[in-house]
């Protein structure tokens, strides 16, 4: 018996070193179905175009692409966390919990949004002739079970598996070098990420004509780059500067967000979603589809869902302002967590 493992028979803490292989492994095997979901996607694309060009199910490249990247973009992820994982790397224990928890509040979110409008939809569903009402049914509580393992149980699974501290100690003990995520608390790691994520998901607006909300106008073309290019420098250096733990980044974020829901909201209020998705050059196939739940895309349940996203949001912003203070504390701050 080495050293190393005398050390860890005696420590305080259960070694969770299986475990981590275990979820590793997983996330490694989920990383390959999402390579295998590229080749489908694309061949189904291209059979829908060939078989009826005319048909609604036809889907377009421009609607592809971005879920196409998605795929590629959560395999990449899944892969290195997997590897991560079996290595017991800190940085990897750190992302999976925050990306795990963002996971699961974007999870509740979207159930209770389905929750919220899934019947109204599957009821006009139902009375579509080419859809038969028990297939309808069906469709409904299949989606409901999908999301519920898919948004839910995984996410939570995740949560209290890398937030047990026996799996934080074993980290900590396996890899001993202080990593980039050490020196920033996980809640405004979080908040970095998700506009990090911003960033990159913004680059897919070009795919639709850099259509974007603008106090009350819909801008496209040229105007809607350059106004998506200042969204996303702002974000990034948002992301960044978060990360370092910046006041001003942070109140950069208040005012983003704030300005961002007051563009929504004043652009809204004078334009339909179809006015939106018309400017993004949807195939009219999609947008008559779109047009029979317009009632339920723009009702009172739907900016009751979007203002309490906006408050929650907001009010998360508010949690993580304990984190931020002047630099010679901040200083101290890092200190602490890293000894």
């Amino acid at each position: 018996m080495t050293d190393h493992e005398e050390t860890l028979q005696s420590s305080d803490f259960k070694d969770m070193k299986t475990g981590l292989m275990v979820f590793g492994i997983l996330q490694i095997i989920f990383g390959g179905f999402c390579v295998l979901m590229v080749p489908f996607m694309i061949m189904g694309m291209i059979a829908s175009a060939v078989i009826d060009e005319s048909s609604a199910t036809a889907m377009s490249p421009t609607m592809m692409l971005p879920a196409v990247f998605l795929y590629v973009l959560l395999a990449a992820w899944c892969v290195c966390m997997g590897i991560g994982s079996i290595k017991a790397r800190r940085w990897a224990r750190a992302l999976l919990l925050v990306t795990s928890w963002l996971w699961l509040i974007g999870g509740i979110g979207g159930f209770i949004f389905v929750l919220l409008f899934m019947p109204d939809m599957f009821e006009k569903m139902g009375e579509n002739e080419q859809i038969p009402a028990g297939a309808a049914i069906f469709m409904k509580y299949t989606m409901m079970g999908f999301m519920a393992v898919f948004y839910v149980i995984i996410p939570v699974v995740l949560v209290l598996f890398y937030g047990n501290k026996n799996v934080k100690a074993t980290c900590e003990f396996r890899d001993t070098k202080v990593r980039w995520t050490d020196k920033c608390p996980l809640p405004v790691l979080a908040l970095s990420l998700m506009f990090g994520f911003w960033v990159v998901s913004m680059l897919s607006m070009g795919l639709y004509g850099w259509t974007i909300p603008f106090f009350g106008f819909i801008l496209s073309g040229v105007k809607g780059a350059a106004v998506v290019l200042v969204v996303m420098l702002l974000s990034g250096y948002i992301a960044w500067g978060t990360y370092r733990l910046s006041i001003n980044a942070w109140w950069g974020a208040v005012l983003l967000v704030l300005c961002w829901a007051v563009s929504a909201v004043v652009t809204f209020s004078r334009v339909s979603m179809l006015d939106y998705y018309e400017k993004m050059n949807f195939p009219e196939q999609q947008l008559d589809i779109m047009k029979q739940y317009s009632g339920i895309l723009q009702g009172n349940a739907m900016a009751l869902f979007c203002g309490l996203s906006l408050v929650g949001f907001l009010g998360y912003l508010l949690y993580t302002r304990r984190y931020f203070v002047r630099r010679g504390e901040q200083e101290i701050a890092s200190q602490q967590r890293l000894t």
